[in-house]
């Protein structure tokens, strides 16, 4: 790809959120000006099925090209869709009476319902481990889909390949696994202190066995001493998370995702510019700003002056680069502008 047309196309490497549930004029020109990759969605933006629809199809219009449009959309409380499907159940509901087909059942029914919006990527599933107790607030409570990677496999896999036959992009996360984790790193950077051995076998595991299929990974915001020593710093920001494990080590060939990166683990650690750009830098490819207008145009301009500063080495902003466009032409039909 001519790094001329790298350069132009920076905003495609920013998921951004929008306001609520209609276009306003200061959105516009927030899309004009950044031009991401793609729009994430939330509660806020949906309140109907009607809407939503129309939403996703207004968001289409607005762009030369096509974006992609995602969500989180897990089970029990983690429901954006609430105003569209109503509750659905929680993970130990799905799993109560110990066979798939319920839980394929609801992964059909996410699909058909993102597909039938126009949503094109489910941030989900969660693929953490619950090495926590009760009395842990980490934000994972019937969220993950097991204990052992085996249980996580089994369930999460039923999950994840009901709903991408109905033609959405599953989106696993927190790699490298935050189900060690004993903070909320919505709030909290947390370090989790999982040896190495017991992170490539349990944590890693379901990546492991889905690392040729799987078209996205989340990465998360955790601090892992195991891959990066005691200094705190994030898995969104580690070359040796995204680049040496997930790419070099397990041959991972598809789209790196970056959690939030308003989140309190991320905010804290340094400069809202800085780690946006070392994000990029570490071996990410998208990168999330979900909630403040200003926090989207900042990351994009952090963007395009590391690049033309030559912060960012080429070669890793042309290998982001064609890892989107791959993902565009394979799913979406279409070719990034």
């Amino acid at each position: 790809m001519p790094m001329s047309k790298v350069f132009s196309q920076l905003g495609q490497h920013l998921f951004i959120g929008l306001t609520g549930t209609e276009l306003t004029s200061a959105d516009r020109r927030l899309l004009k000006s950044v031009q991401p990759g793609g729009i994430v969605l939330f509660a806020r933006n949906i309140e109907s099925a009607t809407q939503a629809r129309d939403f996703c199809d207004m968001l289409h219009r607005e762009f030369s090209y096509r974006p992609f449009i995602a969500i989180d959309q897990e089970s029990g409380r983690v429901n954006r869709l609430r105003e569209v499907v109503g509750e659905i159940p929680t993970i130990p509901q799905l799993k109560q009476s110990g066979a798939v087909a319920p839980v394929e059942g609801f992964g059909q029914m996410i699909g058909r319902w993102l597909s039938k919006l126009g949503i094109d990527i489910n941030f989900a599933p969660v693929l953490d481990l619950e090495l926590f107790d009760e009395k842990t607030d980490n934000a994972l409570r019937e969220r993950c889909w097991g204990r052992t990677a085996d249980e996580v496999i089994r369930w999460a896999g039923a999950f994840l390949d009901a709903m991408e036959r109905e033609g959405v992009i599953a989106c696993p996360k927190h790699f490298p696994g935050l189900g060690g984790a004993t903070l909320d790193s919505h709030e909290k950077l947390p370090t989790i202190l999982r040896t190495r051995k017991q992170l490539l076998r349990d944590d890693v595991q379901p990546y492991t066995v889905w690392v040729s299929r799987l078209k996205m990974i989340m990465v998360g915001h955790g601090h892992y001493p195991a891959f990066d020593g005691p200094k705190p710093l994030p898995a969104s920001v580690s070359h040796n998370v995204m680049t040496k494990l997930l790419r070099e080590q397990m041959g991972y060939d598809g789209l790196i995702v970056i959690d939030d990166m308003e989140m309190g683990a991320i905010t804290q650690f340094g400069l809202f510019e800085d780690t946006v750009v070392g994000a990029l830098r570490a071996g990410a490819d998208v990168i999330l700003v979900c909630h403040r207008a200003e926090k989207a145009l900042a990351a994009h301009e952090a963007l395009v002056k590391a690049a033309e500063q030559g912060r960012i080495p080429t070669r890793r902003l042309c290998e982001s680069a064609e890892h989107i466009a791959r993902l565009h032409a394979d799913w979406i039909g279409c070719q990034t502008p």
